[in-house]
């Protein structure tokens, strides 16, 4: 993930917040919670992803805006208690419950929830590239099947949506 990537993000907040529609940041992820969740889901997380986590944490968009509206995040604490754990919905929460209840394979890690419901945006981490990225997949949750590779990685990811949103935003308002 570029600096020019997380110019775009801070630039789309600040013109979110301008149209009254929130963007949610959740905030940096210290490394210890990074590690905590890749030991939980047995992965190791590209470079583009672990800077995201840092950086932001996790963040949400008004779900009308993108084909990604949420980028989901770490937790940077375990919950305290059951019912907090039940209200998490970060990467660990929703790729052990969509492996369990989705049969989503070992291999795939939920990073993106899709605008249409029940479409996620995985990692392969089955298919690294030679700087440790993966590329990112639709999963159709409706149907328990792979869509198709729709980003080279974690990062464009971020940039192509926040991107859209950007130039969403300066359209004028017919």
């Amino acid at each position: 993930m570029t600096s020019d990537t997380i110019e775009l993000v801070e630039r789309v907040r600040r013109r979110l917040t301008e149209h009254e529609n929130p963007c949610q940041i959740a905030g940096p992820v210290p490394e210890a919670a990074i590690s905590a969740a890749e030991e939980a889901l047995g992965v190791t997380f590209p470079p583009s992803y672990r800077t995201f986590l840092r950086t932001f944490g996790g963040i949400a968009i008004p779900p009308h805006l993108g084909i990604v509206h949420d980028f989901v995040g770490v937790s940077p604490s375990p919950p305290a208690t059951p019912e907090a754990e039940a209200a998490v919905h970060d990467v660990v929460h929703r790729t052990l419950s969509a492996r369990a209840e989705r049969k989503l394979a070992d291999h795939l890690v939920v990073v993106g929830m899709g605008a249409q419901y029940q479409e996620w945006f995985c990692l392969d981490v089955s298919r690294p590239t030679a700087s440790g990225e993966y590329p990112v997949l639709m999963y159709d949750a409706r149907d328990n099947a792979l869509d198709q590779q729709f980003y080279e990685d974690f990062g464009q990811m971020l940039q192509e949506v926040m991107g859209f949103v950007a130039d969403s935003l300066d359209q004028p308002l017919d």
